[in-house]
């Protein structure tokens, strides 16, 4: 047995083998915290500019500089609690061998997980080591150390204290050799020119605390790559220190983070869009302040459809970036297909400027299956702390490097607005998605597309935004004005803005307007695309047959018809009868069909109606499809028909009546939205099929907005009408109706839903960012994301009510699956899915909402035929489910509901006695 006066703190280890190593070696615990500090201060010195800039943000009003130079050492002190008994038992091996060194350990393992002993140490002995340093600075690098899996310490530190006592009560060395490791650390990393007191504080403590575990979880996952810090034992510190400092150089290299793209420039927006022309909002960007782009920014844009608001946005952007010296951004978008399109674009943009350096990421939950060759590229230690399992590196770490959460640390961006949403939500890695968009300029199109729900949430993230430094662009063509209010009092409050300042009532249409800490602007501009006007109608909604003879009708001479309706089934329905009716080109496009057959689908309506399509006025083509028709697709047709919807939705569909220039047919040389209302008792509108997707209270006052008279036609100019016609329905001024004892009903019954959407929203928030106290003190139950696809029977923080989730119709064949009836695409189900076949399964993957049926997969107790057949089901495929189809009839039945897969329509979705269900919500 070693002399226990020669026992070294090297002794202790950080990091293992992965399993199935023949031989147990281990990687100190020191010398891994060395590799975390190294990764710092690589990345301070030669990483993305970003990373500093959001670091000094978020630490205004401390010395910065002293800051900086003492980071790679507080970073370092992140795993001091894994010299604990708690940790160190663990390992079965390590454990056998530190007792042969004369350590001693309880006969069972203390249950303690590391991370909270970090914080313990550094909130009970930090201010013993630092004289004169300040609580609200012990505050935040304990927090900050305590969080760095992921979660702040839930415990109390007294109770932690007490546990700790007890877990080590066999062994009175342990707080000994924690501060052996601190002073070795410190005599190491810690500069001689200025004391840890000097760095003062921050005049926000929360933002400070959230940067900085943002930026310990980001090295903590670089120094954990075993290819890059192999296993290393039989070396001084000293001289480790030298070795692991070239180590993290090369780990910013092979994770492409060593900043190579020139500085951003921009001489104006000809120049970035070369082979577009200048519109009147574009040439407006090119017209702004320099002093107003230099600082934290919101930029709100209200411009109708296709007056280049994206370009718009991205010469923002640019602009910013030169002023600020920091080019990232992240695009949030309403759905996955919106954000595809997206993708697809800024891809095209950024190589054209940057090249390879420009590569953009996608990010949201089909976005999930990464390459084969990264996924060998970044292998990580075992470092399972059996007291916070599902924080361990690993498995978290792989999610964000090679996976589609990489987006929100990339340069370059593109997700849907719930990656936003849950940085301001209380779940697993919140301070690092908030880091990872931390002086960046964030981008939300389509804002005026979310409910309350998710409104309070963004609200609440954008005040956390703007105190982390970022600029904020928010893109709408038909924002309420009490909506715009709100979201910029929401971001103007973390500036340190108490109110917004006075503005011109009613707001002007189109709109730029401009809100920084000194000032708040408004400008006005001409549209581009000429004057819109086209003929409003008012209709009784009829039966599926006679929706679909009348679209028949609509083009018996030729032209395109587009006819949206709110409902999955409905359009089913119609586009059934259609297939009797006539042999015109007939596209039906919703959600529920298969990812790979929905994009064929959207293809083949580009070709069809698209902007570059040539089609012929005697051409006669019919879509019917859903609200993914009015979202994510540049179209046009002759003549639209619309199921009743929302103002500001009805106005976004008509977007799509003659959008691009094109001769049409005689018949339509006047654009024309029908739109389609439900009729009740004594010829009144009827809005419960709908009440699942819209509130009635929206509707009565989108009715009598628009004249409350079936057969009842107006004309609609845009942009002229959007501001009259929109604060008409969202304003609180009553309206005189005929129904204004409906209209009363249906509002108390709004009012009511609103508060229970707010309520719900506000519990899972993060604290919040303007409070003085440090950020474990009202963090609340922590929560776990709605991505994780394991969400059963815990408290689970989602972006948007409703609840979907994904199916993947399968077809079981001889002892496997099959993504087909004939067998040509087999899954085996002995052994997990290879990547092909992932990708596979993805492409297939169908979302639904239904109750019933979501209520089924919930359900633990559920038939092995509705569960994967794995026993560990790879992390791409948690979030779906098979569907089991009879190979002959491609029919399911589950919890009283007949599925079908059908090649034309979709899934269908029926219930058992054959009735529709009101509320199913797919869309």
């Amino acid at each position: 047995m070693m002399n226990q006066s020669d026992f070294s703190v090297l002794e202790f280890w950080g990091k293992t083998p992965r399993a199935g190593t023949a031989s147990a070696p281990f990687h100190p615990a020191i010398f891994h915290m060395i590799d975390v500090a190294c990764v710092a201060e690589a990345l301070l010195l030669n990483g993305p500019p970003r990373l500093q800039q959001a670091i000094c943000t978020a630490w205004q009003g401390a010395d910065t500089g002293t800051l900086l130079a003492w980071l790679p050492f507080l970073i370092a002190l992140h795993d001091l609690g894994k010299i604990s008994a708690a940790f160190q038992g663990q390992d079965d091996e390590q454990r056998k061998r530190l007792t042969q060194a004369g350590v001693r350990f309880d006969r069972r393992s203390a249950e303690m997980y590391h991370a909270e002993i970090s914080a313990l140490w550094l909130h009970d002995h930090l201010a013993q080591h630092e004289t004169g340093i300040a609580k609200e600075l012990v505050w935040i690098l304990r927090d900050a150390m305590g969080g760095h899996h992921g979660r702040f310490a839930e415990a109390s530190m007294r109770e932690l204290r007490q546990r700790l006592h007890h877990a080590e009560r066999h062994e009175s060395r342990w707080p000994e050799w924690r501060s052996q490791t601190y002073r070795l650390l410190r005599t190491l990393l810690a500069p001689a020119h200025a004391g840890l007191a000097d760095i003062g504080l921050p005049q926000a403590i929360r933002p400070a605390t959230i940067a900085l575990t943002g930026f310990i979880v980001w090295c903590d996952w670089i120094g954990s790559n075993e290819h890059n810090f192999p296993l290393t034992t039989c070396m001084q510190a000293d001289e480790y220190l030298k070795l692991s400092r070239r180590r993290a150089q090369t780990a910013l290299q092979n994770h492409r983070l060593n900043f190579k793209r020139q500085p951003p420039q921009y001489a104006n927006f000809q120049t970035l869009f070369p082979t577009t022309t200048p519109r009147p909002l574009q040439v407006l960007i090119d017209q702004l302040a320099d002093t107003l782009v230099a600082q934290p920014l919101l930029a709100i844009i209200e411009a109708p459809t296709g007056e280049g608001k994206t370009e718009a946005a991205l010469a923002l952007a640019r602009r910013i970036a030169v002023a600020r010296g920091n080019d990232e951004i992240f695009f949030a978008l309403p759905t996955m297909a919106t954000g595809n399109q997206m993708f697809t674009r800024l891809e095209h943009f950024y190589r054209t400027l940057y090249g390879e350096d420009g590569s953009v990421r996608l990010t949201h939950s089909q976005a999930i299956v990464v390459e084969e060759e990264l996924r060998r590229q970044v292998a990580f230690y075992t470092d399972r702390d059996r007291f916070d399992a599902d924080g361990a590196s690993a498995g978290s770490a792989l999610e964000w490097f090679v996976g589609p959460k990489k987006a929100m640390l990339a340069p370059f961006g593109v997700g849907t607005v719930d990656q936003v949403e849950l940085g301001g939500l209380n779940v697993r890695h919140y301070p690092l998605r908030l880091f990872g968009l931390a002086n960046k300029v964030v981008i939300i199109d389509e804002v005026h597309a979310y409910d309350t729900y998710m409104n309070v949430i963004i609200d609440h993230t954008l005040t956390w935004l703007s105190m982390l430094g970022c600029s904020v662009i928010l893109l709408s063509a038909t924002l309420p004005q009490q909506r715009h209010r709100e979201l910029a009092q929401a971001f103007i409050k973390g500036l340190n803005v108490k109110t917004l300042p006075a503005l011109p009532m009613p707001m002007p249409y189109p709109l730029l307007a401009l809100y920084s800490q000194n000032r708040a602007e408004q400008h006005s501009f001409a549209v581009f695309r000429p004057e819109q006007r086209f003929t409003l109608h008012l209709r009784q909604l009829h039966s599926p047959a006679e929706e679909a003879r009348r679209l028949v009708e609509l083009v018996r001479d030729g032209g395109a018809v587009a006819r949206i309706c709110n409902r999955v089934d409905d359009a089913q329905a119609i586009y059934q009868e259609l297939l009797n009716l006539t042999n015109s080109d007939c596209i039906l496009l919703h959600a529920r069909f298969p990812l790979y057959e929905r994009q064929r689908r959207e293809q083949r309506i580009g070709e069809l109606v698209g902007k570059a399509s040539q089609r012929q006025p005697d051409q006669r083509i019919i879509i019917v499809g859903t609200q993914v028709l009015e979202q994510s697709l540049d179209y046009d047709v002759d003549v639209m028909i619309s199921d009743f919807a929302p103002i500001d939705l009805l106005l976004q569909r008509a977007g799509r009546l003659h959008r691009h220039q094109r001769h049409r047919p005689d018949r339509h040389r006047v654009p024309v939205l029908e739109v389609a209302v439900p009729v009740g008792e004594r010829n009144k509108p009827d809005w419960r099929r709908w009440k699942g997707i819209y509130e009635p209270y929206i509707l009565w006052r989108s009715f009598v907005a628009l004249g409350e008279s079936l057969e009842h036609e107006r004309l609609v100019t845009l942009p002229q009408d959007y501001r009259t016609l929109i604060e008409a329905v969202y304003s609180e001024e009553s309206l005189a109706s005929q129904y204004a004892g409906d209209i009363a009903q249906a509002k108390q019954d709004y009012q009511q839903t609103l508060e229970v959407q707010r309520a719900k929203a506000r519990q899972p928030l993060t604290p919040d960012p303007l409070g003085k106290g440090a950020i474990v003190e009202d963090g609340g139950r922590a929560f776990i994301d709605d991505e994780s696809g394991e969400a059963a029977n815990r408290q689970l923080a989602k972006t948007r009510l409703g609840d979907q989730i994904s199916l993947v119709p399968v077809y079981y064949l001889e002892g496997e699956m099959s993504l087909d009836p004939g067998g040509t695409f087999r899954i085996p189900t002995d052994v997990p899915p290879t990547l092909d076949q992932m990708k596979d399964l993805l492409t297939h993957a169908v979302p639904v909402s239904d109750r019933a049926i979501i209520a089924a997969y919930r359900d633990e107790r559920r038939p092995r035929a509705l569960r994967w057949p794995w026993s560990d089901v790879p992390t791409p495929l948690r979030s779906m489910h098979p569907l089991p189809l009879d190979r002959q009839t491609h029919r399911c039945a589950i919890n009283r509901r007949q599925l079908r897969l059908d090649k034309a329509l979709g899934l269908v979705i029926e219930k058992g006695d054959g009735a529709m269900d009101w509320y199913e919500e797919d869309l």
